[in-house]
């Protein structure tokens, strides 16, 4: 796996994420990684995106690849998660896990709407991976556990980098 590993990484300049998040972090929490689901909601509580259009964003700058809302009903919004470094993970490793994008969207989510919020992986196809956000309309969350200086306002920071 090694040399199959550098060679598909190399190849698309994704190696250190790919280093990192197929290679290293299965080594250190095991194969079922159920830890980065918990990782990705901790990372959204540190990163705290107020507007929609900035969860795509966040994703493009965190290496995690292009993400698009499909389909957006009242209880279950649909997202496919592509691009190279999905099409890359998914050569190197069929089974590469996405609990880290999952688990961050159900936490942002979560908290742009102040409903309860899970996702799931429902499909890993070659080079596009589908996660479903549950929400449950029938509770309530705390917004003040948002700490305020955690928020950040990535379209005007994004637009002013380029």
């Amino acid at each position: 796996m090694s040399k199959k590993f550098f060679d598909v990484s190399s190849d698309t300049r994704s190696f250190p994420t790919t280093l990192l998040r197929d290679e290293l972090i299965p080594a250190l929490v095991g194969k079922d990684g159920n830890i980065l689901y918990w990782a990705g909601k901790k990372i959204a509580r540190e990163f705290v995106l107020t507007k929609d259009e900035e969860i795509a964003v966040f994703f493009k700058e965190a290496g995690w690849g292009n993400l698009e809302r499909i389909k957006s009903k009242r209880n279950t919004q649909t997202f496919e998660l592509s691009g190279p470094i999905i099409e890359t993970r998914q050569k190197v490793d069929k089974s590469a896990n996405y609990l880290l994008e999952a688990g961050f969207l159900a936490e942002t989510i979560q908290n742009q709407i102040g409903h309860l919020a899970e996702a799931l992986i429902s499909s890993t196809k070659k080079s596009v991976i589908t996660i479903i956000v549950q929400v449950d309309l029938n509770s309530s969350t705390q917004q003040e556990d948002v700490e305020e200086n955690n928020r950040i306002n990535l379209l005007e920071e994004h637009d002013t980098r380029f």
